[in-house]
């Protein structure tokens, strides 16, 4: 399945499914195993919004509050701190369970009051307020009432652009990246619906609010908007995706070696593709293999011209290794014949060895799949180059979920929002995670012989994903139940971080021009239909000058115009 950048920083972006997974909502965890609609594609790759901005990072970090680390709370596996403006840091893993934890809040986070917050959710919505012992117990610890009003994630955009346009404003509202760029001209709607947290938050006025001040600066700084900090951030892990293997099936197979170089990768795909016993190497790993071939992640700046990845060679290197990989037929059918095949039930079931997904998934694939196979295992193919040379990655934005706070509340109900925010940010390890992503122990929970919690019916019915959204924290991997997954996951992390890419727009804030993002699906279809066999590969000159005159040559005058504003070029 196509994907692309939601052009407001890097390219790839994590999917709805794959954030899920980031922040510890897995599939099985949603409803006791719900379901999450839809393909894996990084949601970017949609229709973007109007007006074009753009905002450097030293502007945006006299905006920003101070970073205070909670140090209560430690990983087993220490992450890498970046250095990189805008690239997201690498958390670091949990090996255990916390044998106690901490209290993140000292006192009630509210004052009483009561508010209404929207949130979306993939998967049945839960009991509402007055049914939910859950939602009552986690009001009862923050000392004040959260009424949510819970939207159906798959169609959010639509329902949140709605009530924007409606003035119909919850105090709380919680907005998807991905879904931000859907809706047409969001920095002026910002501005209207929504109140400017500067004054409350910038520097040091964020101590307030320790748990907000456990939040990474790349992540506040992306949550300006028209020079103003304009909601509370959710922060993202830095790689937007791996090549994910079954290490149990390479492990039971010595003659399976993993790649170093395109043409190994090639090799090993004939190798492994096998149908008569229903085995094929790949899905439509062409995501990944961006990196391998080296591609620019989006916009290349070089003797000061801006080149954007499809006027690249290395994109048409790419495009003819796929090709290849269609006909020679290494990827699975069901991939060949259809955009919505679920390629995590066709790895599961060994069908295909390798693909393309956030890491997010290895969590929940582990989670849906181990109880029924112990031997079940997940790798990430260590980065390589399609020649041998050093790696390149691609890195995520800073931030992947907003929540806003609806203007004209007055300073008091604003600071007790935030306060109720800042209960929602506690981090793994501590009690208000806890009872926020399980609920109460002896009714949503009970713990395993590791201390583990595990949901009982009650909790698979009530505890639904919503206090999470409101709050972000720094992303770590605390699977505990998987020990294994979680060493192998920040390994692979923290061993790619070196190779990760800057790019010409790092650390500026900005959102593309709409007809950059609406040229961008049907342009990359054209793509899929190369790489697929449905249209020759020489039609790449002629796809790249419609993509040109759709709006790329308007989006490189503006994003040069950002780079010479910002010193740049």
């Amino acid at each position: 399945m196509t994907s692309s950048p939601d052009g407001v920083t890097p390219e790839a972006r994590p999917s709805r499914r794959g954030f899920l997974g980031l922040v510890g909502i897995g599939a099985a965890t949603l409803a006791g195993g719900g379901l999450l609609t839809g393909c894996s594609t990084p949601a970017g790759r949609r229709p973007g919004s109007g007006g074009a901005t753009a905002a450097a990072a030293d502007k945006l970090t006299t905006l920003t509050p101070s970073h205070v680390p909670f140090q209560a709370v430690k990983p087993d596996i220490p992450g890498t701190i970046s250095k990189l403006p805008g690239v997201p840091d690498v958390g670091g893993g949990f090996l255990k369970y916390p044998a106690s934890l901490v209290d993140g809040i000292t006192g009630p986070a509210g004052k009483g009051g009561s508010f209404k917050a929207m949130t979306p959710l993939w998967g049945p919505p839960p009991p509402g307020l007055a049914d939910n012992t859950y939602f009552q117990a986690c009001n009862a610890d923050i000392g004040a009432t959260v009424d949510f009003q819970i939207a159906d994630g798959l169609t959010y955009a639509d329902k949140a652009t709605a009530r924007l346009a409606a003035a119909d404003i919850p105090d709380i509202m919680v907005i998807p990246q991905w879904e931000i760029e859907k809706m047409a001209d969001f920095n002026m709607a910002v501005d209207k619906a929504f109140e400017d947290l500067t004054p409350y938050l910038q520097g040091d006025k964020v101590k307030a609010y320790p748990m907000l001040a456990n939040l990474p600066t790349a992540a506040w700084a992306f949550s300006v908007f028209n020079s103003k900090l304009m909601a509370v951030p959710f922060p993202t892990e830095p790689f937007p995706y791996a090549l994910l293997y079954r290490k149990d099936l390479f492990d039971a197979n010595s003659g399976w070696t993993l790649p170093k170089t395109a043409d190994e990768l090639y090799q090993l795909g004939k190798s492994i593709t096998d149908p008569k016993a229903k085995r094929w190497a790949f899905g439509d790993i062409h995501e990944m293999v961006w990196p391998i071939f080296k591609v620019p992640q989006e916009w290349r700046y070089e003797g000061g011209k801006l080149t954007f990845k499809y006027e690249t060679p290395e994109w048409e290197q790419m495009l003819a290794f796929m090709r290849k990989l269609f006909d020679e037929k290494l990827i699975h059918p069901s991939v060949v014949s259809s955009k919505g095949t679920n390629e995590k039930e066709l790895f599961a079931s060994g069908q295909i060895l390798f693909y393309r997904d956030g890491l997010g998934a290895w969590k929940e694939l582990l989670q849906q799949h181990r109880g029924k196979n112990p031997d079940f295992a997940i790798g990430a193919v260590p980065l390589f180059s399609h020649d041998g040379s050093t790696p390149i990655m691609y890195h995520n934005s800073p931030a992947g979920i907003f929540t806003f706070v609806k203007k004209g509340l007055g300073k008091a109900r604003i600071e007790e929002i935030l306060g109720v925010l800042n209960w929602c940010a506690a981090p793994f390890g501590t009690k208000e995670y806890e009872l926020a992503t399980y609920g109460v122990e002896g009714k949503h929970f009970t713990r395993d012989s590791e201390g583990v919690p595990q949901f009982t019916d009650l909790g698979r019915k009530e505890a639904q994903p919503s206090y999470v959204f409101l709050g972000g924290r720094p992303i770590v991997a605390d699977y505990v139940m998987f020990p294994d997954a979680v060493k192998g996951n920040i390994e692979w992390q923290n061993n790619s971080f070196q190779y990760i890419q800057k790019t010409p727009l790092d650390g500026i804030r900005h959102q593309r021009p709409s007809r950059m993002s609406g040229a961008q699906i049907p342009t990359e279809d054209k793509f899929t239909d190369i790489m697929r066999g449905r249209r020759p590969v020489s039609d790449v000159k002629q796809i790249v000058a419609e993509w040109r005159r759709d709006g790329g040559d308007e989006a490189r005058d503006f994003y040069m115009k950002v780079l010479r504003d910002n010193g740049r070029a």
